[in-house]
């Protein structure tokens, strides 16, 4: 049974609670009590009848007085009678049967307001959305409009219940699909707000910083990492992260000891781990321990990059330079970061050039080639920005250097 349906039938049990007292109950008190009337002032003329004729036989009034006391007494009854037919019409007159439509419509519209602020129907309408967005091909137009709808469902939701983490969370998953980081880090900021203590969010959180941050480890990176590790100290984001830290300040074991500890929390088999695994074997190689893996060398590609002539740009315009995966989240897997002056260039990526550990060029076995002329300077694409995007490429059938001409602008 439909959900309208079913309110609208305990709408209509309800009413009827509200109309049965109210119309049954009242009218049939007051019949009652005009009965009760009409039947007093009969008896009492029946008595000063009976009191007439007792005092005529006693002689205490003649036949003339008797005739004028006893016609009195009926008129009396006549206008008593005459008095509560009236009284009688007035109040049904005045039942307050026209309070009855006022408070049914109070009924109706009290439970549709009080539902629409304490009830679930915004969450239905979200839940209805996810399920169709289940069978969308991910990089279709249709699947664009429908993650666009989801999320300003998901927008006017959460301003009525900022408490609802998950909400929170698939507005800056949402966002991490769109490489939207900066808003990302905000609704995992919001997130962090409702539960402080959740160590999931708070290592997402710092993860989202960092990118934000341009990789590089500014302070309210740190803070936010080293706010997470306290929370869990086993979380693989936060001890990949840690692992990066210690990498870039030439503390090669304790990355090593950082990667481990988060392969710990992961499956073996997985990309991740085993991307963790390449940076600790990088390590190690920088320690003298072991020789640089041939998966590290064999996951590089070479990019000659160019602008196509006709582009005004300004020499230090930034040139973003990616690899990202064929489907799925567009979070680069390796990226480098030019001018324009600097084009054409040749253009070398690998783990070298990993954001983080377990999103690289080793874990993946397709990409897509991604170059753009930022117009804002930013790492997010904008509106006006020139791209190049290439299809999807099988790694290991790459011989050589690949031509990209950046040359469409986006809408």
């Amino acid at each position: 049974m439909a959900f309208s349906t079913l309110t609208g039938l305990l709408l209509a049990v309800a009413s009827l609670f509200v109309i049965f007292p109210f119309v049954t109950g009242r009218v049939s008190g007051r019949n009652q009590t005009s009965d009760d009337r009409q039947e007093a002032n009969v008896a009492i003329f029946r008595d000063q009848e009976a009191q007439l004729s007792r005092q005529l036989e006693a002689g205490e009034i003649s036949q003339s007085q008797h005739q004028q006391l006893y016609t009195e007494a009926q008129q009396l009854l006549l206008h008593n009678t005459a008095t509560e037919h009236a009284d009688t019409e007035r109040e049904k007159a005045s039942t307050g049967l026209w309070l009855l439509p006022v408070l049914l419509l109070l009924i109706i519209v009290g439970t549709v307001v009080s539902y629409n602020q304490l009830g679930a129907t915004a969450d239905e309408q979200i839940l209805e959305l996810i399920e169709q967005g289940s069978g969308l091909a991910e990089d279709s137009v249709e699947a664009k409009s429908w993650r666009q709808a989801l999320n300003a469902a998901i927008l006017q939701r959460v301003k009525q219940r900022p408490d609802n983490i998950y909400y929170w969370a698939m507005l800056a998953q949402g966002a991490l699909a769109e490489a939207d980081v900066l808003a990302a880090s905000q609704y995992f900021a919001e997130a962090i707000k409702v539960t402080p203590e959740d160590g999931y969010l708070l290592a997402q959180y710092a993860e989202s910083l960092y990118l934000v941050a341009g990789n590089r480890f500014a302070e309210p990176v740190i803070r936010a990492m080293d706010r997470a590790f306290a929370v869990d100290s086993n979380n693989p984001t936060i001890l990949g992260l840690k692992g990066i830290q210690s990498f870039e300040n030439a503390q090669l074991q304790l990355a090593i000891t950082y990667w481990q500890g988060a392969i710990q929390g992961l499956d073996a088999n997985s990309a991740t781990a085993k991307a963790l695994q390449l940076g600790i074997d990088r390590a190690n190689s920088l320690l003298g321990k072991v020789p640089a893996t041939a998966a590290e060398s064999a996951s590089t590609v070479t990019l000659q990059v160019s602008l196509a002539p006709g582009i005004t740009f300004a020499p230090n315009q930034m040139v973003f330079v990616a690899a990202v995966r064929a489907s799925g989240s567009p979070m680069p897997l390796a990226a480098k970061k030019l001018t324009a002056a600097d084009l054409p260039a040749a253009v070398t990526l690998s783990d070298a050039q990993a954001l983080m550990a377990g999103q690289n060029l080793s874990s993946v076995d397709q990409v897509k080639l991604v170059a753009r002329l930022s117009i804002s300077g930013s790492a997010t694409p904008q509106s006006g920005d020139w791209e190049f995007v290439s299809e999807v490429i099988e790694l290991s059938e790459i011989d050589g250097p690949v031509a990209i001409e950046i040359s469409s602008q986006r809408p």
